[in-house]
């Protein structure tokens, strides 16, 4: 049943994105194509006009992929399972952690996907015969300057997964809470966010506090006995990698805590009137 609920839930959410996820790439390479003309510079000439509206056309764009996911994922959750549509959602024979589950793995999986065409859009722009070489310099130079850098691009890659997902849970959380409320629940979601993000704020400061090495130590290195501050990367690149460490187990943490209190509330106190 998970299976169908997936299905559904992508079917509805593609329906919308693939044509404004499309027309975000038409656009880049059409901007693209413009800034590689002999005439896109020139004053008063209709591909110059032609070529800054598109460009303005790319940024409003760039902003509605990441508006337009934000505000469907809440969207979809706070009408498909605590409005109206909850009444239908509820009496199909499946449980509460399914329907957040699905929920869960398609708004995650449509905003990789929105970040991954945005990023891509830009690609598109800046491609250029010499750009595969600079990436390869720039590479090569951080390779050898910073201790284990694939290992920390990894890990900051994953750090962003688990985050986005986070937030994605936090963001339900906060609604099923704001549900509990008789009136005013928008409202009232709204504050559980706010607390959520305190409380979790409190959390991460204490394990700062106590679970990281001391940065100021760690940061900057005096050489030679020099007034030069320096960066010693051998050492940034432990704690870097350290706190990319805590803060994964900590979002993951935030994320089943977030889950069975959702799973709780839409299962236990559930009130649709």
């Amino acid at each position: 049943m998970l299976a169908k609920l997936l299905k559904y839930d992508f079917k509805s959410m593609f329906k919308l994105f693939l044509p404004l996820w499309g027309l975000l790439l038409a656009v880049s390479v059409v901007n693209r194509l413009i800034s590689g003309s002999p005439l896109a510079n020139a004053n008063g000439d209709v591909l110059g006009i032609f070529g800054s509206l598109m460009s303005m056309l790319y940024v409003l764009l760039i902003v509605a992929v990441m508006v337009v996911t934000t505000i469907i994922i809440i969207v979809r959750f706070y009408q498909g399972l605590l409005k109206d549509e909850g009444y239908l959602m509820f009496t199909i024979p499946v449980r509460p952690w399914q329907l957040i589950t699905s929920k869960l793995v398609s708004a995650s999986v449509v905003s990789i996907l929105s970040s991954a065409v945005a990023v891509l859009s830009v690609f598109l722009l800046l491609i250029h015969p010499d750009l595969s070489y600079v990436a390869q310099a720039i590479w090569s130079v951080l390779c050898q300057e910073v201790p284990n850098f694939p290992m920390l691009l990894a890990l900051g890659g994953l750090s962003l997964f688990v985050g986005l997902i986070c937030s994605v849970t936090q963001v339900y959380a906060a609604m099923s809470l704001g549900h509990l409320a008789s009136k005013h629940r928008v409202g009232f979601s709204v504050l559980a966010f706010i607390l959520l993000n305190m409380a979790w704020s409190g959390v991460g400061l204490v394990i700062g506090l106590f679970g990281y090495p001391d940065l100021t130590n760690s940061l900057l290195a005096v050489q030679n006995s020099s007034t030069v501050v320096s960066v010693n990367w051998s050492v940034l690149a432990d704690v870097m990698m350290w706190s990319i460490l805590w803060g994964i187990v900590l979002d993951l943490v935030r994320i089943v805590v977030h889950f069975f209190l959702t799973n709780y509330i839409l299962s236990r106190r559930l009130n649709l009137e």
